[in-house]
């Protein structure tokens, strides 16, 4: 299990991540749910109800950013902290170091 909680700082460190370009992924978005769920799932019988929807937006999130250097420029990961109304934002650069 990672750790990405830094208490002392209150950040929530991502990454950095790293995949390969796969264009043929889209592929997939071609295909209707049924057999999406058939071949992307281990357990396609007892899926909740989002998992087409969250494999198709997981492709087209992978194939808007082919690689990682856009969401990790240098290999850095992205740093998140608590926002005034309690959800996350990203980091002020000087929490970043």
């Amino acid at each position: 299990m990672a750790n990405i909680y830094d208490a002392g700082r209150g950040l929530v460190r991502i990454g950095p991540c790293k995949w390969s370009p796969n264009p043929d992924i889209a592929f997939w978005l071609t295909q209707d749910d049924d057999t999406i769920l058939k071949h992307l799932s281990t357990s396609p019988l007892v899926e909740p109800p989002h998992f087409v929807q969250h494999i198709k937006s997981t492709i087209r999130f992978l194939l808007e950013h082919p690689n990682p250097d856009s969401l990790f420029p240098g290999g850095e990961p992205q740093l998140y902290c608590r926002s005034a109304e309690g959800g996350w934002e990203r980091a002020p650069e000087g929490m970043q170091q």
